[in-house]
């Protein structure tokens, strides 16, 4: 495989996220650009005073009599939608109308009933029944609080992906292991950051609450980001420290997982196993490691242990993961390299070096 075509997923995949974070902050921008216009008309609702009689304007409210023909309850996967079937006076068409929920009029009305109807804009804002009077979903009182809250939520989620995406882009290729946790990092810190700005949205009186909502959240989050991070680090620093991998000699014929990668008569694709301890290892697509052998030559000699880097193989980083590491090898001018488990390694190091002059790998 050739750098430039290991390289080809590698930037696809960094494109993809960084598309992806491009793609939602530029969401967020439409959604706070929509969030003023509605709040504005909440509050002009809610400022609004009943028009003279005879008169009608968008700055007032008109009301007039209505009679209930029906009612009637959908239900939707995650929510339920409560209509009113009502005729106004004067007219024998029906109009159907959705309440915000089922209390306090939509349950306490029934056919025949007379009601109050509110217009504002030309629209039915309000249905008032007695003393009771419910918002029809058409006032959308609260609308604003789902654009900003979904706004701030998908602003902080695409710039986690930005950071996720600039990060596999030019950090990833030169890290010296390959656990790319680090990509998680910003998305998740971004995830609850805007999940607590869009519960602030939510309940708050208005973009000023929810701004100091944000600002007092924003340092328990980022102290758990770093939190994280330091117990990410220590935990990968010990699982790709290769010091602990030393030889120790095979006390019995054993055939365990690992692929040699070399231009070698011995590397062969699909042989998945290595046999030691039962003369020279040999490397196997038996499990059992009783079919197709080909033994490591004496010229093998063992150069240095590594753990798996962003640039090896594929098949190596999903079969091993963390727990993998490298045998770096030389016969004669050629690189031959040995992937296992790091459980492993030591026994395969063991076996290398039983014939040879039993050189440390460094």
């Amino acid at each position: 495989m050739t750098d430039r075509t290991r390289r080809a997923p590698h930037a696809r995949k960094s494109l993809l996220m960084t598309g992806f974070g491009l793609l939602l902050v530029l969401l967020s921008a439409v959604l706070f650009a929509t969030a003023p216009g509605v709040r504005a008309d909440q509050l002009a609702y809610a400022a609004a005073t009943a028009c003279p009689a005879g008169t009608q304007s968008d700055s007032c409210t008109t009301t007039g009599p209505a009679t209930v023909v029906s009612k009637k309850e959908e239900q939707r996967r995650t929510s339920h939608m409560y209509w009113l079937l009502l005729t106004e006076k004067g007219s024998h068409s029906t109009q159907r109308v959705e309440m915000t929920g089922p209390e306090p009029v939509y349950n306490a009305v029934r056919a025949g009933d007379e009601v109050t109807l509110t217009y504002w804009r030309g629209e039915i804002r309000a249905v008032t029944f007695g003393a009771a009077a419910q918002q029809t979903v058409g006032s959308s009182t609260d609308d604003w609080r789902f654009f900003l809250g979904s706004g701030l939520f998908v602003l902080l989620f695409g710039l986690g992906a930005l950071w996720a995406g600039w990060w596999h882009r030019y950090r990833y290729p030169t890290a010296t292991q390959a656990d790319a946790w680090h990509l998680t990092v910003g998305p998740v810190a971004g995830a609850a950051l805007g999940l607590l700005g869009f519960l602030a949205a939510g309940t708050s009186g208005g973009a000023g609450d929810v701004s100091l909502i944000m600002a007092v959240g924003l340092p328990p989050v980022l102290m758990l980001a770093v939190l994280y991070t330091v117990v990410r680090l220590r935990r990968t620093r010990r699982a790709t420290d290769p010091s602990g991998v030393v030889p120790v000699p095979p006390t019995g014929r054993r055939c365990v997982p690992a692929t040699v990668r070399g231009d070698v008569p011995y590397s062969v694709d699909g042989f998945d196993h290595l046999v030691v301890g039962d003369g020279r290892p040999a490397a196997t697509p038996d499990p059992f490691g009783n079919l197709a052998r080909r033994p490591l030559p004496e010229t093998l000699t063992v150069q240095s242990v590594r753990p798996l880097r962003p640039d090896d193989p594929v098949a190596w980083l999903s079969t091993f993961k963390r727990d993998g590491v490298v045998i770096e090898c030389q016969d004669g001018d050629r690189t031959v390299l040995i992937t296992t488990a790091r459980r492993a390694a030591p026994v395969i190091l063991g076996a290398l070096l039983t014939k040879t002059d039993h050189q440390q790998p460094r």
